[in-house]
């Protein structure tokens, strides 16, 4: 019994550490009791938000479904979609003010914010595409298995704002000349490996980031179809290796 007391302290304390370097967790896991309107199961919108903009939210999140089943072949994430009516909002569920939405993943739950920018489908389908790699492999795996620039080629592959080509190689070729118009030559994937690396050099940088990653995912697929990143996955999950 002696033991209990400074057990707890310790848990405790951790917990107190925890929220304080994460509290957009906290937060999210609270939305219920924030000032939010409960839509539908796991879907959540500020109750400033106006009936077009939550009947538009869950319009697109039906094509966005529809966009994961086709990619991944089921839909198997069930992240609770948070969507903010105003930058304040917005960078307190997601701690930052950039991006139309951002996805929060942990071992207990799994989150997708959005602000206004992300009422359309293509943000909420890439958002949905993270949530959905992180459940298929376990959260753990995501983060120290799988390099940034994986995740996001893959859900680029179902986020249309870059390119809207539909069939695989007229997808990668879309993909590789907005890349060279854009740069003349990719960025070398070791530089893209965590999410500092990927989006901590600027909004420029950023942008060839995405279309580097994407060039190497739509020429995987479009060379060995939608089952070579699966295998790719599936090597992470069943041996722990990482392999492109």
């Amino acid at each position: 019994m002696r033991f209990l007391k400074p057990i707890f302290i310790l848990l405790f304390f951790c917990f107190l550490l925890f929220i304080s370097v994460f509290p957009q967790v906290l937060r999210c896991s609270f939305v219920k009791y924030d000032d939010f309107i409960n839509i539908e199961p796991n879907l959540y919108a500020a109750t400033t938000s106006t009936i077009k903009q939550q009947d538009s939210l869950k319009k697109y999140i039906k094509i966005a479904k529809k966009r994961v089943e086709d990619f991944w072949g089921s839909q198997k994430g069930d992240a609770t979609i948070i969507f903010c009516n105003d930058s304040e909002e917005y960078q307190k569920y997601c701690r930052t003010s950039e991006g139309a939405g951002c996805t929060i993943g942990t071992p207990v739950g799994s989150w997708i914010v959005l602000n206004t920018d992300g009422l359309n489908p293509d943000v909420i389908a890439h958002e949905m595409s993270h949530d959905e790699l992180m459940t298929r492999l376990g959260w753990w795996k995501t983060r120290t298995k799988i390099p940034t620039w994986f995740d996001e080629g893959i859900a680029l592959m179902l986020d249309y704002r870059f390119v809207e080509a539909q069939d695989s190689i007229q997808r990668f070729k879309a993909y590789r000349d907005e890349l060279f118009f854009f740069s003349g030559k990719s960025l070398p994937l070791e530089q893209l490996k965590t999410e500092k690396q990927f989006f901590g050099q600027g909004e420029l940088y950023t942008k060839l980031a995405y279309f580097t990653s994407a060039s190497v995912v739509s020429r995987k697929i479009a060379y060995g179809g939608k089952q070579a990143i699966y295998q790719t996955i599936l090597k992470v999950k069943q041996d722990n290796i990482f392999e492109f």
